[in-house]
């Protein structure tokens, strides 16, 4: 005995297949993308030095984050103090307090040992998030 669909049956049941998939592609496409972004790609320091008392300075500034839809948390900046000849003279690590939120920006301030010389600002690790927390 041979049985054969029904032609609403299968077009029902394609329209329901194509629609898990197209709902699903996103998703995966995303999720790839996440892993594959570094934090430099959408995390954009802007800093000075300023210098506070005699001998002491701090690196202030703003970390924004120009992603449309996650939020940055736990971000933790690498501030390097670096030479006229280019090496790095000295590194301080200081952890943003608070998210960056999509498409917003955050404010940070580092102590520095020395308001002389050239600094860069760095993010070292990073958590992206898509919640409200």
């Amino acid at each position: 005995m041979i049985m054969r669909a029904s032609v609403p049956g299968l077009r029902r049941a394609l329209a329901v297949a194509s629609l898990l998939l197209a709902l699903a592609a996103p998703s995966a496409a995303r999720a790839d993308g996440l892993a594959t972004l570094s934090p430099v790609a959408l995390l954009r320091p802007e800093w000075t030095v300023e210098r506070t008392r005699p001998g002491r300075a701090r690196v202030v500034g703003y970390l924004y984050n120009d992603s449309g839809v996650q939020n940055a948390a736990n971000v933790l900046l690498r501030v390097e103090q670096v030479t006229a000849a280019g090496a790095v003279a000295n590194v301080y690590q200081s952890r943003i307090v608070g998210d960056v939120l999509a498409r917003g920006r955050l404010s940070f301030d580092v102590p520095v040992a020395e308001a002389e010389g050239s600094y860069r600002v760095l993010v070292e690790s990073v958590d992206w998030v898509m919640e409200c927390r």
